[in-house]
């Protein structure tokens, strides 16, 4: 009965994260359209949401499922000196492609491996360890190679 009674809660808990994330999302969102209003520019909006204190992911994902242009929401929150991790987790969760997303950060002005690294970590991949993979030796079955020569009239 006690484990039941666990399940209800976490259950109930989880749903609730989910309404309270729900109810972010709409918030950062009718932010952002706010704003465009009073700016008329996406750039103008990215950057200004960005300088009170509002969280560069949620800001980027915001800007580009309401329609805006991908490259140049990352490129206004890159010039914000908004988290690069954070631009590119925000632009992926929303839909933009990582080929999109590393253009546009170059065009702003992003080094390749500052940019590199931040898709490392921004999207949880650790580089394998060592100096590479260990070669692998492919020889035909049997203990020595067979064949000889060739002849140049194909028979």
């Amino acid at each position: 009965m006690k484990r039941l009674k666990d399940i209800v809660i976490l259950s109930f808990m989880f749903v609730f994260c989910i309404t309270i994330s729900a109810f972010a999302d709409e918030a950062i969102k009718t932010s952002v359209q706010k704003k465009y209003k009073e700016t008329k520019d996406i750039c103008n909006t990215v950057k200004s949401l960005l300088s009170e204190g509002m969280n560069t992911k949620e800001v980027t994902k915001a800007c580009i499922e309401l329609g805006h242009d991908a490259c140049l929401v990352v490129r206004c929150a890159i010039e914000a000196n908004g988290t690069l991790e954070q631009i590119i987790t925000g632009a992926l969760e929303a839909g933009a492609t990582s080929d999109v997303c590393s253009r546009c950060a170059i065009e702003a002005g992003v080094d390749p491996e500052v940019l590199a690294k931040a898709f490392e970590t921004g999207l949880g991949y650790t580089p394998p360890l060592g100096a590479g993979l260990t070669p692998i030796e492919i020889s035909l079955p049997g203990s020595s190679p067979a064949g000889g020569y060739i002849s140049s009239s194909g028979f």
